[in-house]
């Protein structure tokens, strides 16, 4: 089995062996995209749209609202706390996550709740 990579979402190409390329089955990001720029999550969207292959899977991991909304007290603090240390970074609006998995071939399959308030997202590539 494949070690997992260590990898800077906003560097593309990512550094992906054709041979990796082909085993290719989940991009998995777990509490990233809220302690990091915008910017990497559109870039983890569009590198994930562009190596994964129809029907596998992008799943990500972490703190997210809800219509705008924070779904616990906990995550509106955690918040805080995030933009007190980097102004770019948040936690992020679902709605506004799932504009950029369509955006680049994704669509969400399930959310599922997880302790400390935390969901999962599992996105399909359909295009």
């Amino acid at each position: 089995m494949p070690k997992p990579l260590d990898i800077d979402v906003t560097k593309s190409p990512w550094p992906i062996t054709l041979k990796l390329l082909d085993a290719l089955q989940v991009i998995i990001s777990i509490n990233m995209i809220h302690i990091a720029p915008w910017e990497c999550a559109e870039a983890l969207f569009k590198e994930s749209g562009k190596l994964l292959n129809y029907g596998k899977f992008l799943i990500l991991y972490g703190p997210f609202k809800i219509e705008d909304k924070h779904i616990s007290e906990s995550n509106e603090l955690f918040d805080k706390s995030l933009k007190i240390q980097n102004n770019d970074w948040g936690v992020r609006n679902l709605e506004k996550v799932n504009k950029e998995a369509i955006i680049n071939g994704f669509q969400q399959k399930q959310l599922i709740k997880m302790p400390a308030n935390n969901l999962t997202l599992i996105y399909k590539k359909v295009s």
